[in-house]
């Protein structure tokens, strides 16, 4: 956006879009002023107008605000939109029923990965403790994350490190850019990236970029699974079978001349 002036209240708007969905008990109108550094009538103006327009919901008891219906609305006409996501899918449930692991599929954002998509083998359909559609991830410790950073042109790549935090969520994560860095080359190397342990400890992914017909990487597809899921006897083997299914599902975008959004 260099060079061109933003307009305030959209940012102060989105910022407060953001906050919000980072909880489940709602937010106060005081706690978003403090967090975004905004006075408490422009927060106050804003909440108003989003809760107005069904972006936002406001519970009667406390005052605390909570994401409306709208942005559901919103997100699925995204869903139903996404050609990508429809060609994925049939190779996402080939790979849980060939691995009984849960698969995802997703997107490249800002600063995190954001699901897309998610199938559930049987046997964890009542118990899944994994990551939803439309939950986010971190992008230099998931599987997704790291296979999505690894193929981007080296100028987005710079310029996502610099404004990347390396949150530490396990005592596996990385946390420093030299790590990184020589991790993505390993990635690169491979055709697929490992989340170790690094996101949450006990749990184990293996991701995989998709690329459209530019050759262009803004979303990947990874098997999830407990450390027992996926021991050491089966990584190697399921690290080859993602990326074969990532590269099966490149042709079909190739073949469907589908390209991703910048």
């Amino acid at each position: 956006m260099d060079g061109e002036k933003l307009s305030p209240a959209v940012v102060r708007a989105l910022d407060i879009l953001e906050v919000i969905s980072e909880g489940s008990a709602g937010v106060s109108n005081s706690y978003l002023a403090r967090r975004l550094g905004i006075p408490k009538s422009s927060a106050s103006s804003i909440l108003r107008i989003l809760q107005d327009r069904g972006y936002l919901c406001r519970y009667p008891d406390n005052g605390r605000y909570k994401l409306g219906f709208k942005v559901l609305a919103l997100g699925r006409k995204l869903l139903e939109k996404s050609a990508f996501r429809d060609l994925a899918l049939p190779s996402m449930q080939d790979l849980v029923d060939r691995t009984d692991l849960t698969c995802h599929l997703a997107v490249l954002g800002q600063s995190e990965a954001v699901h897309l998509a998610k199938m559930v083998p049987h046997k964890y359909f009542k118990a899944d403790r994994t990551k939803s559609v439309g939950e986010r991830v971190a992008l230099h410790s998931s599987s997704v994350g790291k296979a999505l950073l690894a193929w981007q042109e080296k100028p987005m790549l710079e310029t996502s490190l610099l404004s990347l935090e390396l949150r530490r969520s396990s005592p596996r994560t990385i946390t420093t850019r030299a790590q990184l860095l020589a991790e993505l080359s390993k990635v690169r190397d491979q055709g697929y990236a490992i989340d170790d342990e690094e996101c949450r400890i006990g749990w184990r992914c293996v991701g995989a970029p998709i690329f459209d017909e530019l050759g262009i990487s803004r979303v990947a597809i990874c098997l999830t699974g407990t450390v027992a899921d996926l021991d050491d006897s089966r990584l190697n083997s399921l690290a080859l079978t993602i990326r074969e299914a990532a590269q099966r599902i490149s042709r079909r975008l190739a073949v469907a001349h589908v390209e991703f959004a910048s």
